[in-house]
């Protein structure tokens, strides 16, 4: 029986000696503060200040090191953010948005009324409902009118408006360039097959016409003879369209071949009353003969679409060649229209002056822009 008795001692003793271990340390604390001098009061609440304020500069400096990696992700998106704040202020506008509107960073903090002046559809953005995306035209920094792609974005109201923006101008451009080549893809073959078919028939009307002359039937035979010439010179152009191009690449003087299409385009009757200049030099990495053949028909185009008088100037410069006309100009429709094969502005045309133009520039690494000039007229663009 004496065995637990001890043990529950033992068991008492282990507690216990924990309470006078504290009490001992806390008496030993509490003697050793008694004789510390007491500190200056002024003294304690000057460090507890500023111990706040170091810990408000830390806090502050977090705040700021925050700051600065939200403005460089912002300025960092590919797009344009615009924000306006409640007080009809810009309150943000990243660094691809400020490029795109041709503003400076001083703009932040201004009435968006007076920031925004001459971006109508940007305004008009800005009261749209958060949701999905739309697409609008208007003018960019420069003054050109661009494809927009515009999302009010939601946001509490206390925050104000967000509104993303971008030009998708060329990418539509592009979008249009791959159809149009998916198209010729698609048609080619069939052309090919249709065209060497009527070329057949055509041989056999035209030895049908010549007979019919040397039977002294001269009025008749003129007539069929001079519809099957006109018919094999739009099957010769669809044969140019259908058949496939190996281009022979080479470093071309642009300014060379620019000048001797013109020679050639200004012995055509079309060009008869209209000036036609060359400005610039350049050189770029091209087939000379295909580069001449789309020349041909660009200006061809431009010279039927300048008035007589008018001056039709072709701008030469490394890796581009510009044709600027006099003409009305030509709207977004009216080029998708004449890009697509077999569809030609004017009564008597093949529809593949502008299509072969397009071909024979992508074969040889370069692509073909209209913009509708402000001041009048159209620019071509060839650019490799």
């Amino acid at each position: 029986m004496k065995l637990p008795q001890a043990e529950s001692l033992l068991a008492m003793s282990i507690p216990l000696g924990m309470v006078v271990f504290g009490a001992a340390i806390f008496g030993i604390r509490y003697f050793r503060d008694r004789r510390r001098p007491k500190g200056d009061p002024e003294q304690l609440l000057l460090g507890a200040v500023s111990r706040s304020l170091h810990e408000r500069g830390e806090l502050a400096a977090t705040l700021g090191q925050l700051q600065t990696v939200h403005e460089k992700l912002v300025d960092a998106l590919p797009f344009g953010l615009l924000w306006v704040d409640q007080r009809q202020q810009v309150a943000a506008l990243n660094s691809m948005g400020r490029e795109l509107l041709g503003v400076k960073p001083g703009v932040v903090g201004l009435d968006a009324a007076f920031v925004l002046e001459p971006f109508g559809w940007l305004r008009e953005g800005l009261h749209q409902q958060p949701g999905p995306g739309w697409r609008c035209e208007g003018p960019n920094g420069a003054g050109a009118t661009c494809r927009w792609r515009l999302r009010r974005i939601a946001a509490p109201d206390q925050v104000g408006a967000l509104l993303s923006f971008e030009d998708v101008t060329e990418a539509e451009a592009e979008d249009r360039r791959r159809q149009l080549r998916e198209r010729f893809a698609e048609l080619g073959e069939m052309t090919a097959g249709v065209a060497h078919q009527l070329k057949n028939g055509l041989a056999v009307l035209k030895g049908h016409g010549q007979l019919l002359q040397r039977a002294g039937h001269e009025e008749v035979a003129k007539d069929l003879l001079a519809e099957v010439d006109e018919l094999h010179r739009v099957i010769q152009k669809f044969l140019q369209w259908a058949k496939p191009l190996e281009p022979d690449y080479a470093e071309t003087q642009l300014e060379a071949v620019v000048r001797g299409t013109v020679t050639e385009i200004e012995k055509r009757p079309l060009s008869q009353g209209r000036r036609i200049s060359v400005e610039g030099q350049g050189q770029a990495m091209a087939d000379a003969m295909l580069l001449n053949q789309a020349l041909l028909n660009l200006l061809e185009n431009a010279c039927q679409a300048t008035p007589r008088g008018g001056e039709i100037r072709v701008l030469v410069e490394a890796g581009r060649i510009q044709i600027l006309d006099q003409g009305p100009g030509m709207g977004e429709d009216t080029l998708v229209q004449m890009l697509r094969p077999f569809e030609s502005g004017r009564p008597d045309g093949t529809g593949l002056g502008l299509p072969l133009a397009l071909k024979w520039i992508n074969a040889q690494g370069a692509d073909l822009r209209f913009e509708k000039r402000p001041e009048g007229g159209t620019r071509v663009e060839i650019w490799w």
